[in-house]
């Protein structure tokens, strides 16, 4: 008997609990931030962040409303420019690479192009 497509995707997988492990196509890069800052104007969204990540961790930011968790996300993914300290994605600095030249995706809570 041949299983169909559709078959496939309805079949359940029972492979264990689940333990945290994310791998893209190439196994994934760490990320880290290095004393990371960003200001608007005289207002500190961001201050001296550094935090590694290691390849196929998960981290969550969580905080009020207004604490920097999305701005950090988006001088990750270089749709806000890093006013001082670096993103680095392995062994390179991307804080001064378009957001194409990084290949980190975000979701967007709403709808946004760059």
């Amino acid at each position: 008997m041949h299983e169909t497509a559709s078959d496939a995707e309805t079949t359940a997988r029972d492979d264990g609990p689940y333990d945290g492990t994310v791998v893209g196509e190439t196994g994934g890069e760490t990320v880290t931030l290095s004393s990371l800052t960003k200001r608007f104007g005289d207002e500190t969204a961001v201050d001296g962040v550094s935090l590694p990540v290691e390849a196929g961790e998960l981290v969550v930011l969580l905080g009020p409303s207004g604490c920097g968790k999305t701005t950090t996300l988006r001088m990750i993914a270089g749709l806000e420019s890093v006013t001082d300290g670096s993103v680095a994605i392995g062994d390179t600095d991307v804080s001064e690479e378009p957001p194409q030249d990084r290949d980190v995706a975000m979701v967007f809570q709403n709808y946004a192009l760059y």
